[in-house]
């Protein structure tokens, strides 16, 4: 075959290729989801195998049922859990009337004006805050008709139903059969390169999985010392769990994930510190939440992010950091989730296959 004619092929197999992924965003998405949550329940998989029952053994199917069943177990768990607080929270809330919070707002503003008139500069003016926030809850009530929002929510019920059917089903059979997704890439690649990019795949496999289990070890102990540390400063311990979980999630956004929580933590201190003094009460508690958040930032970037970062994925602090920020430019907050995995990815085939730059060397030679 002519090599211009092989060319045309080559170009329009890949771009039909890329088509294919566009138009069918979604079960490429839940195949991702499951592959890299094969990665974390591989490890459980492989112990569940070993296990030996007189002398009968635990064959794949079983031991990937059983990692399954536990993956779904912990993520039950966690929402039987944490959806009665959350349900809880919503309830008192709901409850608290939005003019009562502007009056308290503007009564403590009124207290800084006299206590402190070097910030008064820094205050709204009195009235403007009670106008801007009748006019944006009003907003709110005009867009969330109750039609809509009931749609809305059904959708995202059978949305996520949905989701949590097909990333199952495909993780069962990535767990059951080791090499599954791997082989499904082998397929898109031509023979003469298999070799390389199977080296390519063990590498990627390794290093996102100790990416994978080293954030979610991450977001487990920001969730705890969040939580143990709003507790300790009085805001109670069901207010705690809420912030503390948040924090936790919120954790994965890098840089501006704690401080997202930090003011969710001041507010729910603001709401239920109604009937209390502004300037001896709720101020100092508000004060207390950032001390804790940036204790908690702190012990990330010392101890979380250095063994994540640093030790998962063979990336410098800078280098991430870099990288962090750009695909925050280019793909918002979905893009600084994103940024590392990506990152790694890239790296890894860059290494192998563009090996003879020297740009591309400097950037992989830690990746062993």
């Amino acid at each position: 075959m002519d090599q211009r004619v092989r060319n045309i092929i080559i170009i329009i197999g890949v771009a039909l290729l890329l088509f294919l992924i566009y138009y069918f965003i979604n079960i490429v998405s839940y195949i991702l989801i499951a592959a890299a949550l094969s990665l974390i329940g591989r490890p459980v998989e492989k112990i569940i195998r070993k296990v030996k029952i007189g002398k009968f053994g635990i064959n794949r199917t079983i031991s990937a049922v059983f990692t399954l069943l536990l993956l779904c177990s912990v993520l039950l768990g966690f929402f039987w859990f944490f959806i009665p607080l959350v349900a809880n929270e919503v309830s008192q809330l709901s409850d608290i009337n939005v003019q009562d919070i502007v009056n308290y707002i503007e009564n403590a503003f009124d207290q800084i004006r006299l206590n402190s008139p070097g910030w008064a500069w820094m205050i709204p003016v009195k009235g403007s805050l009670s106008t801007y926030m009748r006019s944006e809850f009003t907003n709110i009530v005009n867009i969330s008709e109750v039609s809509n929002v009931f749609n809305s929510v059904a959708s995202a019920v059978g949305n996520f139903f949905l989701m949590f059917f097909s990333v199952s089903f495909i993780l069962f059979f990535f767990l059951k059969e080791e090499n599954l997704f791997g082989n499904l890439i082998l397929v898109l690649v031509p023979t003469k390169v298999e070799d390389r990019v199977i080296k390519v795949i063990d590498s990627i496999s390794r290093l996102l999985k100790r990416f994978l289990i080293g954030i979610m070890c991450q977001i487990t102990g920001i969730m705890v010392l969040s939580t143990i540390g709003f507790t300790i400063i009085g805001m109670g311990f069901s207010h705690a769990v809420i912030v503390g979980v948040f924090a936790g999630l919120l954790n994965v956004v890098p840089y501006i994930g704690p401080w997202i929580a930090a003011a969710f933590g001041m507010i729910v201190v603001l709401a239920h510190h109604l009937n209390d003094n502004f300037s001896s009460v709720t101020l100092p508690l508000m004060f207390l939440v950032i001390v804790v958040v940036i204790i908690v930032v702190i012990i990330d970037n010392i101890v979380f992010q250095p063994l994540i970062y640093s030790s998962s994925v063979k990336a410098h602090p800078l280098e991430i950091f870099v990288v962090i920020l750009m695909a925050g430019t280019f793909a918002g907050i979905l893009g600084m989730v994103l940024a590392i995995p990506v990152y790694t990815v890239l790296r890894v085939i860059a290494g192998e296959f563009l090996s003879e730059f020297k740009v591309i060397r400097k950037l992989t030679y830690k990746i062993e």
